[in-house]
């Protein structure tokens, strides 16, 4: 199929849109991974750095808010939301500044001649880093209930 891919080769990479759509359950975390992987493969070192980045400060705002979160206070109706709407907030963010960009140039420069990667292994390894934050996260607030630091009524 000649077309569009005459200037690049095919080349294996993970969907950018549903990186996106996946970001949005996984966290930007997973989608900048993912997309960081394609730059490298589409020989963009400076866009995977910047995907890189993204990486970081999704490590960095899930474990910011995760020690964090047990000493906010309960001021307001909205106080059991603070994480969601941090999250959105963190997801539009990137999707804005970082995340959209890779769904353009994928489509100007291979349209949809190239290998799709499978979603097996990243969905399963998605799916564990939820577990893993989800035990961190309890483990944390249990050490701080039995140590007395904060009260369960």
């Amino acid at each position: 199929m000649a077309g569009r891919n005459t200037k690049y080769p095919v080349i294996a990479l993970w969907n950018p849109i549903w990186t996106i759509v996946w970001s949005l359950l996984f966290s930007p975390v997973f989608g900048a991974f993912l997309q960081r992987t394609n730059w490298t493969e589409m020989g963009e070192p400076d866009k995977a750095n910047q995907s890189g980045i993204w990486v970081a400060l999704g490590l960095i705002f899930l474990g910011g808010y995760l020690f964090a979160e047990p000493f906010l206070p309960d001021a307001n109706d909205f106080s059991q939301y603070y994480f969601l709407i941090c999250w959105f907030i963190f997801y539009f963010l990137w999707l804005i500044f970082d995340g959209r960009f890779q769904v353009k140039a994928v489509a100007d420069r291979y349209g949809s001649d190239f290998h799709h990667k499978l979603w097996g292994k990243p969905l399963m390894l998605g799916a564990g880093g939820l577990l893993l934050w989800t035990a961190i996260s309890l483990t944390y607030i249990m050490g701080l209930v039995m140590m007395g630091f904060i009260k369960i009524d």
